[in-house]
């Protein structure tokens, strides 16, 4: 029987991230990484994603030494570029609704990095990938961008949207992972706990 981590953390604040892997039924930690989620010159959008999963891993690792059992940390982070664009999480309301306004009729990619990190023994083992998703979005008046925003808080989202729930108002069509846009690909995270012979079917 394939097994799990002694101990598994997730490093991040987000609620679809903490929701998913509830629904999964496996033990885990929340501990909220305090990187700050900024682009560095002309990085490009998977080096980006990949960075910031690694750095939000890393600093929760660093907060807890050398445990004495067996810690994966798992970190992630969630990108929507444009054409060249990145799209973070928006500012406010008015950037927020600028980021739909490019985003209405168009098609997009989602990009997420996750890294684990894995303690053991006073060592420190890190393994990461990305994935990507194409997302068409509707188009969408001005009106129908309000209305969007009374059933969804933009603010925490990159982009401005998030594809559940309200989502499946704007959303046209996707190729790739519906969970990566959610924000946590979540057979990714299961092929990177292979590398230590873990699982999430456990």
């Amino acid at each position: 029987m394939a097994k799990f981590p002694e101990r598994f953390i997730l490093a991040s604040a987000s609620p679809r991230r903490k929701m998913l892997l509830e629904l999964l039924k496996v033990p885990f930690e929340v501990r909220v990484s305090k990187v700050e989620e900024g682009i560095r010159g002309a990085e490009e959008p998977v080096a980006l994603v990949a960075r910031l999963a690694k750095e939000k891993a890393q600093a929760v690792a660093k907060e807890l030494g050398s445990p004495k059992e067996t810690t994966v940390i798992v970190g992630c982070d969630t990108i929507v570029v444009l054409g060249n664009e990145i799209l973070g999480k928006p500012k406010n309301m008015d950037e927020a609704f600028a980021m739909l306004r490019k985003l209405q009729g168009r098609t997009h990619m989602v990009y997420s990095g996750v890294a684990l990190v894995k303690l053991e023994g006073g060592r420190e083992e890190c393994v990461s990938n990305f994935c990507a998703t194409e997302v068409t979005m509707c188009r969408l008046s001005d009106a129908e961008i309000k209305r969007y925003f009374e059933l969804e808080d933009p603010l925490d989202k990159a982009g401005a949207y998030a594809i559940q729930d309200g989502g499946s108002l704007i959303i046209s069509s996707i190729d790739g992972c519906y969970y990566n846009v959610v924000g946590f690909p979540v057979r990714t995270l299961e092929e990177l706990l292979h590398t230590w012979g873990y699982s999430l079917f456990s």
